[in-house]
């Protein structure tokens, strides 16, 4: 069995509508099954909110505090934080469901293949220039590129600069995210191959310890890589509504 055979991307039920194929893949199961459990989760931590909270709404309480007040207000502002906590907490929980699925022996990580995090840096992407065009206005927008600061005879190479940098910020945030999972999830399923390789009790003796190791250190880096790309998306966004030039 070929070691990134695990992030193959495979048809689980064809399914196709005239010329257009939609068929389920393993990608996509894990997914949805993924971001299913954690909505599940909070769901029932969340269910018939008491003034005494108990211990389960107490968990749900400190993760919307945790991204209200520790991402959306230090990032966005007090004032137009809250506006955008919905959005920062979709974005969190997604990319850490996708990061924690792929743990599961059998699951895909969707996170490791390039399109998940590439459509979710995009969509950060269009919601940041959208907001940028709506909140400062056609001629704001161009100040992101422009600043009034700056001499006119050096805007030729500031504004180019300006655009690589904003190009970036989406690529950024793919690369970071796709790379981490894959490097990690690739050296568990390295690890554990060498048992099937080698059919050796000996190497299973020291390959199972390290796996466990590195299984635990991919669950605290499938947390932090969903803090980096939230606490991210909102200086993004953060920029736009509170400009500093």
């Amino acid at each position: 069995m070929e070691v990134l055979e695990h992030f193959y991307n495979k048809v689980v039920f064809p399914l196709k509508i005239g010329s257009f194929d939609i068929s389920i893949t393993n990608l996509t199961l894990s997914m949805f099954a993924g971001v299913g459990a954690f909505i599940i989760i909070l769901v029932l931590f969340s269910y018939k909110p008491k003034k005494i909270p108990t211990k389960r709404q107490v968990i749900a309480e400190l993760l919307i505090n945790f991204i209200k007040r520790g991402i959306c207000f230090n990032m966005i502002g007090p004032k137009e934080g809250d506006k955008w906590v919905g959005l920062i907490m979709s974005v969190f929980i997604f990319v850490l469901a996708n990061n924690m699925v792929g743990l599961i022996p059998g699951a895909y990580t969707p996170t490791s293949n390039p399109i998940v995090p590439l459509t979710l840096a995009v969509l950060i992407f269009l919601i940041v220039q959208i907001t940028n065009f709506a909140k400062n206005g056609f001629k704001g927008y161009l100040k992101t590129y422009a600043p009034s600061a700056v001499p006119k005879w050096m805007l030729v190479i500031v504004v180019p600069i300006e655009v690589i940098s904003t190009i970036a910020k989406p690529f950024s945030l793919f690369i970071r995210l796709m790379a981490n999972m894959l490097a990690g999830h690739t050296i568990i399923f390295v690890l554990l191959g060498l048992i099937t390789y080698f059919k050796n009790y000996f190497i299973a003796i020291a390959a199972v310890p390290f796996a466990v190791v590195m299984m635990l250190l991919e669950i605290f880096v499938s947390a932090i890589q969903a803090y980096i790309f939230a606490i991210l998306s909102a200086l993004y966004i953060g920029d736009v509504v509170n400009p500093r030039h």
